[in-house]
């Protein structure tokens, strides 16, 4: 059944609402069996940023919410025991964009106090009683600038809000991705190693004493319960992006700081109570990554990660276990990377979006994806049933 005939819209008037700020409702989207439902932040050519949900079906991509934000986005995380997404700005920005995932609708913005930012990620407890940040105390010494700020989530859906409670130390500098282990009580933080201030913008205030960390922090106390390094030659190798499989086992996504001619691991795996794994590219493959890893995830089998490098225009694709790249190919700016039954859904800078079949190396990209002429940015989370 189309859209049209069980909405009373057809599908050109759907996609004028969504491009003029409606958010259509998820039951508008399910033509037969669910669709995969995906959120990206994304950016117009005017650079004009928004919150997008679509759905994927069928070979194609449905657009449902095209939500206005204040600032770029760069993650969005998912509850859905409360149907709460949330939207976290792009270092160095400063708004939480709090979407109620059953209407597609915003229902709160809030911002960080003035002498901090955010670095793009949060996570929320397996409860969805909680919330958790990474920011920047950018008025603090270095080595003591990284935290992780909860949040207590109250409510439900368009009811649902976040009050900020307390903080603790990430062990280090420029704290980007956190995730939760298994457990549900272990955060691994990737600590960047660099660090920045809003006056300078982007700009890297410490690039010949970096020092980038993965560390292990007890989310309830607060306690870092083991926090890993790498060897001082890959000091400039920025710990950014993590996924972690059902075993626990956690992959790191780097970005290398230093000369570009230079050798160094942009992927590395890590179990808790081992040291750090580096792994590395063959030599001809090396240069073509462009010393930068944009983000990282486990294919379902916990064995395979894609790793996205936009600034290369590789998607590469690594078996954890022999250490090497069983997969590569050329995607334009790819960047976002999620996933499916079938291998891995990315999306690129340039506005398209494609699967991958792991198993037998097909590409498809998925059709209505360019028509809605949309820059995506660097990550893909999916819209959770909601209890």
């Amino acid at each position: 059944m189309s859209i049209g005939a069980r909405s009373g819209l057809d599908r050109r008037s759907v996609l004028l609402l969504a491009a003029l700020g409606w958010a259509a409702p998820a039951r508008l989207l399910a033509d037969g069996a669910a669709p995969l439902r995906l959120w990206s932040a994304a950016s117009d050519r005017e650079d004009r940023h928004f919150l997008i949900g679509f759905a994927v079906q069928e070979g194609a991509l449905k657009a449902f919410a095209r939500l206005p934000l204040p600032e770029r986005g760069h993650h969005v995380a998912s509850a859905p025991s409360r149907a709460l997404l949330v939207s976290v700005a792009r270092r160095p920005g400063s708004s939480l964009v709090l979407v109620d995932a059953t209407t597609a609708s915003v229902t709160a913005e809030l911002r960080v106090p003035a002498d901090r930012h955010l670095y793009g990620h949060g996570v929320f407890s397996p409860d969805g009683d909680w919330f958790y940040t990474t920011e920047n105390a950018f008025n603090e010494p270095g080595d003591r600038s990284g935290r992780v700020v909860r949040w207590r989530v109250s409510g439900h859906g368009a009811s649902a809000a976040l009050t900020r409670i307390d903080e603790f130390p990430t062990g280090g500098t420029g704290p980007h991705e956190l995730l939760l282990l298994p457990d549900g009580d272990t955060l691994v933080i990737a600590n960047g190693g660099i660090r920045t201030h809003p006056s300078w913008d982007r700009d890297i205030l410490n690039l010949d004493t970096m020092q980038p960390s993965l560390a292990y922090v007890d989310r309830h106390s607060g306690r870092v319960l083991e926090q890993h390094f790498l060897p001082a030659e890959f000091h400039q190798s920025s710990i950014r992006h993590l996924d972690a499989n059902a075993a626990g086992e956690v992959v790191l996504g780097m970005q290398f700081e230093g000369a570009a001619f230079l050798t160094v691991p942009l992927l590395a795996t890590h179990r808790r109570g081992e040291a750090l794994r580096p792994l590395l590219a063959t030599a001809e493959l090396q240069p073509r990554l462009q010393q930068y890893v944009g983000s990282v995830r486990f294919a379902r089998d916990g064995r395979h990660v894609a790793a996205t490098c936009p600034r290369g225009n590789l998607l590469t694709v690594w078996n954890t276990g022999s250490g090497q790249v069983v997969q590569q190919l050329r995607a334009r700016d790819n960047c976002g990377v999620y996933a499916t039954a079938k291998g891995f859904l990315y999306s690129t800078g340039m506005g398209k979006v494609a699967e991958l079949d792991l198993g037998t190396g097909a590409l498809e990209e998925l059709a209505d994806a360019e028509t809605l002429d949309l820059l995506w940015d660097n990550h893909l989370c999916a819209d959770l049933p909601t209890a």
